[in-house]
């Protein structure tokens, strides 16, 4: 999405994706979704002959801030809707469906305050939280939800 920003000028589309760039390198892929393989009934085919499809079931991370359950959901969107800048070699991605079961991943080490859920850093006893060793380098999530996503 930066090249696409790039090549349309999009100044403010540009500085967003290039900040997810940051967001995303900082969490590491320890931050991403934790899936699961699972079948469900295709909805494309007609109601008397449904025919079972295999799709990733997306766990939800209780650790993690509901800020990138949001962020993920908005990346999957916009590369669905870009279809023209991203194609797909080989065989089409798997239907992601979010659930809410609990992941057993536990919480990664040296990450910002800001990329925990702050009720469940809340309820963490001193030794628990002193294994997080959180950075203490002040990292904030922006509020894409009004700028960029409606532009």
């Amino acid at each position: 999405m930066v090249e696409v920003c790039e090549e349309r000028k999009d100044r403010e589309g540009l500085r967003f994706w290039q900040w997810v760039v940051l967001l995303l390198g900082r969490a590491g892929h320890e931050f991403m979704s934790d899936e699961e393989d699972m079948w469900c009934l295709d909805p494309s085919g007609s109601s008397s002959r449904r025919v079972p499809k295999a799709a990733k079931q997306v766990l939800h991370l209780r650790w993690r801030n509901d800020y990138f359950t949001k962020l993920f959901t908005f990346m999957e969107v916009t590369t669905g809707v870009e279809e023209m800048v991203f194609h797909h070699a080989g065989r089409p991605a798997l239907p992601r469906i979010r659930v809410e079961k609990e992941s057993t991943w536990p919480p990664p080490p040296n990450r910002p305050k800001s990329f925990f859920n702050p009720s469940w850093l809340a309820n963490r006893s001193f030794v628990q939280l002193s294994a997080l060793r959180l950075d203490d380098a002040e990292f904030v999530l922006h509020d894409f939800e009004g700028s960029y996503m409606d532009g």
